[in-house]
């Protein structure tokens, strides 16, 4: 089984986690025609001490994100921002195990489990236990996502070593348009955060493996029949 084929979801901490990691690749599925869904366990907004957004206009953005992309599938959870280690981890492994068994779902994307933010790695674990690979799971592949500012941030931590490129040459200017509906969390180069500090990194995994652009992901585990 390769990631075009079979239903996908993404469990991401926060809305644009999805966006800025492997928004090239979420259209390039969507056009190959595989079934895709997103699950934010959190909204982004609630612990920030100033205020850019509220929770709404954040899920508002997230929705037009995604539907630029063709994607409709999405789901919010709403637990508290940047505070998921104040939530009993057995109750984001059953969510994340209840939105993954509904749409029978073959493949999963999920953070790096040594992200900088606590609420990408609590997510990243979660997600593991949800796809635990008992005889019952649907889930045949398990793959983490890099994310600007947080992926990379982790010094000294088990670096993000990918070993698996996707080419977004074509689907880049999607992405693109999609981050500018996250207009909010984006910052100016040069800040990894910006448009052009994320479109550096697609031309360095790219090159990386001879293409224009690309996104790139590490394999967690894969079971073939």
């Amino acid at each position: 089984m390769t990631i075009f084929e079979g239903k996908v979801a993404i469990v991401a901490a926060h809305p644009d986690d999805e966006v800025i990691g492997m928004g090239g690749t979420i259209k390039k599925l969507i056009n190959k025609g595989s079934l895709v869904s997103v699950l934010f366990l959190s909204d982004g907004v609630s612990s920030r001490s100033s205020i850019r957004e509220t929770i709404e206009s954040r899920k508002v953005s997230s929705l037009k994100s995604l539907e630029s992309l063709g994607c409709s599938d999405v789901e919010f959870l709403d637990f508290p921002d940047n505070k998921l280690d104040t939530v009993p981890l057995l109750e984001l492994c059953k969510k994340i195990e209840s939105h993954l068994s509904a749409r029978n779902t073959d493949i999963v994307f999920t953070h790096y489990p040594y992200d900088l933010n606590v609420d990408h790695r609590l997510t990243c674990e979660a997600t593991l236990v949800a796809c635990r690979p008992i005889p019952t799971s649907s889930v045949k592949q398990l793959l983490y996502f890099e994310t600007v500012s947080s992926t990379n941030w982790r010094f000294g931590e088990k670096n993000f070593s990918p070993n698996i490129y996707i080419d977004i040459t074509t689907e880049f200017n999607d992405k693109n348009l999609a981050l500018n509906y996250y207009s909010t969390e984006l910052n100016e180069f040069p800040s990894f955060r910006s448009l052009d500090g994320i479109a550096s990194l697609a031309i360095l995994r790219g090159a990386t493996v001879g293409f224009e652009k690309a996104e790139a992901f590490e394999l967690g585990f894969q079971r073939i029949t």
